[in-house]
């Protein structure tokens, strides 16, 4: 077969015959179910009795009570035996179905081999099985150990037939692993379009925590790090590229396609070369992939995330109960106005009456300036208050927190970078000493007193060491208070 060709080309004997048109009908579920159910009744010669296919054909068409059948499909028969003899007719045009007569009492129906891989295409895209991907290790697997074997790609071991034989095998694998990877992809693709439609915040968490989390989405990430395969995969690689620029591999696999194929030795070779460096493409892609599977995973959490802020913070529940209560009411009063539902039991609207606004009535109105506020004293404050009210001011700016009283603090006690101090090695004894000692726990971050310089340290209680057993937490007495330990560091 010339490898060249176009796939057109190749496939035109079969689309002229109409190989593909049960797919593109609007009965396409009904011809699919009907040759997958085939496949899996046959016997152990692939073959199954003229009657039973009949029969599995019925089932089929019951199983789709709504299909559009045409009229050549049996779409105007009321019967069902009618239609399924329709179905049966059409899947022999097509050539899914081929009859084997053995006798006027015994007829038997045959899969063609062209539906065959047909079938298995698409059981392939729809497989979402976990379980199946999880052989993809195994695969992974597999190929490291062939590859890695003494001698694996070596010319003077193997014979020609052999030599195309093992190159044909990995290359199905590592195909196999590339498609398993693809489905995993999928699987993510899928999350993602149900996350979008997620109701609530607690749906959107339980499918970004429990759903996608659950492991199955993580079986190529683990299969790749399981045994060192990411290694091997590169070691295997360096063996097909050994192969790949040994002019004596190439050769023997050329004999071995040259004898199989019918190719001349030139053709042969050319393509022995295609298809060892399709084999050293394939294992390089499986890394790739895998990263971007991760991106894609990464995707998921951020629209989980978004979507978790928008329905939270942006949405909210309230203005989705308004929102509900108004479409509700907009459905079972529809076509009515203000004035008819003053006149409903239960209606009694705060607005019967609408008006509309037009010309310079609908432009917003004027702002109105509030009135002065008159804040003169009438009778002028004594001596005695005046300096009342100074004292309690002065007395307040003494007692208060500020980031200014922390940075003396640490100055004072910390005077390098890096020092530490414990709460059992302070001395504190007044109350102004205890504020610039709350300052410090209340600024833990503070610019010192120039910009250039700025001043920043860390305060690590001991809670954290004993935080399960407080009764052995150590406590410490400053300014007459007790306190649980802690440890100051300066560390700028």
């Amino acid at each position: 077969m010339d490898q060249t060709a176009k796939l057109s080309d190749r496939l035109a004997s079969i689309v002229e015959g109409g190989f593909f048109r049960p797919l593109a009908r609007p009965s396409a579920p009904i011809y699919m179910d009907c040759a997958d159910r085939l496949t899996q009744s046959a016997d152990e010669g692939g073959q199954l009795s003229h009657n039973d296919t009949l029969v599995l054909i019925r089932e089929v068409l019951a199983l789709h009570p709504r299909a559009q059948l045409g009229e050549d499909e049996g779409g105007h028969l009321a019967d069902l035996r009618q239609r399924a003899g329709q179905i049966f007719n059409k899947l022999l045009e097509a050539g899914w179905l081929q009859e084997r007569t053995v006798s006027l009492d015994e007829r038997w129906v045959l899969l063609t081999p062209r539906v065959r891989p047909l079938i298995r295409l698409l059981r392939e895209i729809a497989e979402d099985s976990v379980a199946e991907l999880k052989d993809f290790a195994a695969t992974l697997r597999s190929i490291c150990q062939t590859l890695l074997l003494d001698g694996a790609l070596d010319p003077a071991r193997l014979t020609p037939e052999e030599y195309r034989q093992t190159i044909k095998d990995l290359i199905d694998r590592v195909e196999r692993a590339g498609d398993q990877m693809h489905a995993v992809e999928t699987l993510i693709l899928q999350h993602e379009d149900r996350q979008r439609n997620s109701v609530n915040a607690g749906e959107t968490l339980n499918r970004l925590l429990v759903e996608f989390h659950a492991g199955e989405h993580m079986v190529c990430y683990d299969a790749l790090q399981e045994g060192g395969l990411i290694p091997r995969l590169q070691q295997a690689r360096s063996v097909v590229q050994d192969a790949l620029a040994n002019p004596f591999a190439k050769q023997r696999f050329a004999d071995g396609l040259a004898k199989n194929r019918g190719l001349d030795l030139t053709d042969a070779y050319i393509e022995a070369e295609r298809l060892l460096r399709k084999l050293e493409n394939g294992l390089a892609s499986i890394p790739i992939k895998q990263r971007l599977i991760d991106g894609r995973m990464a995707d998921f959490s951020r629209l989980s995330a978004q979507r978790y802020r928008y329905q939270t913070e942006m949405r909210g529940r309230r203005p989705e109960q308004v929102k509900t209560y108004l479409k509700n009411a907009d459905a079972m009063h529809a076509g009515q106005s203000f004035a008819d539902l003053r006149r409903e039991p239960g209606m009694t609207l705060l607005c019967p009456d609408v008006t509309i606004f037009f010309g310079q009535d609908s432009l917003a109105p004027v702002r109105r300036a509030r009135p002065r506020v008159d804040l003169s004293v009438v009778d002028p404050p004594s001596a005695g208050d005046v300096s009342q009210a100074q004292d309690m001011i002065r007395h307040l700016n003494l007692s208060v927190i500020t980031p200014q009283r922390a940075v003396r603090f640490i100055e004072k006690h910390l005077p390098k970078q890096g020092t530490t101090i414990s709460s059992a090695e302070l001395q504190l004894h007044t109350e102004d000493d205890l504020f610039d000692l709350l300052a410090v726990l209340a600024f833990e971050r503070a610019n010192g007193s120039t910009p250039q310089r700025p001043l920043r340290w860390e305060v690590t209680p001991a809670r954290n060491e004993n935080g399960v057993e407080p009764a052995k937490i150590p406590l410490d007495t400053l300014a007459g208070r007790q306190v649980e330990r802690f440890t100051l560091e300066r560390t700028a």
